[in-house]
């Protein structure tokens, strides 16, 4: 005796051509999606450092970790820029500083005497006045050395950062030359 469930079933439809077709398209794209996502993954799993824990992975878990890894890379790469000014701010302090040591061979050469203050060694002082003033144990602030140098804002940061590293003990000397053209 047949089943009752067979009795009422409906014979197997037949799909027409187009319909074969459509099941097909659909079928072999979402099968080359699949493997171009498992192709992904694996490129995926080379650049990331995964670790020995597991040798299989979730895809979930590879792009927690691919996220984690690219926040890792950003910071590094941010402390890495900040460096780089600072290093690039320090070595336009000192160009600065040894154009000033050294000076142009055309103008006017100065030396320095035993006590550290500058000397103009080529012009007599019937063409120039010259004031001289030694300071000690005294810091100029941004606005006073503006008026005395033609430095910039972050030329005195960077003198003022790489004072901080030659300082002896708190106690620091600064001379300021004022030159007076007649």
């Amino acid at each position: 005796m047949p089943s009752p469930r067979l009795q009422h079933s409906k014979p197997p439809r037949r799909l027409t051509r187009a319909q074969k077709h459509s099941n097909g398209s659909s079928n072999t794209s979402t099968a080359n999606r699949r493997a171009h996502l498992r192709l992904c993954l694996e490129r995926l799993k080379v650049l990331i450092p995964l670790g020995p824990d597991c040798t299989r992975h979730t895809t979930l878990g590879l792009l927690n970790k691919a996220k984690a890894h690219i926040k890792k890379l950003e910071e590094a790469e941010r402390k890495s820029q900040h460096q780089l000014e600072n290093l690039e701010r320090e070595q336009r302090f000192l160009k600065r500083r040894l154009e000033q040591l050294q000076g142009p061979q055309e103008m006017e050469r100065i030396r320095m005497d035993s006590i550290g203050s500058t000397i103009s060694s080529d012009r007599s002082d019937s063409e120039r006045e010259e004031i001289e003033v030694d300071v000690e144990s005294t810091e100029f602030s941004h606005g006073e050395v503006d008026n005395i140098s033609t430095t910039s804002i972050s030329d005195i940061d960077d003198h003022s950062s790489l004072q901080s590293i030659g300082s002896d003990e708190g106690y620091s000397s600064a001379s300021v030359k004022l030159s007076f053209t007649s």
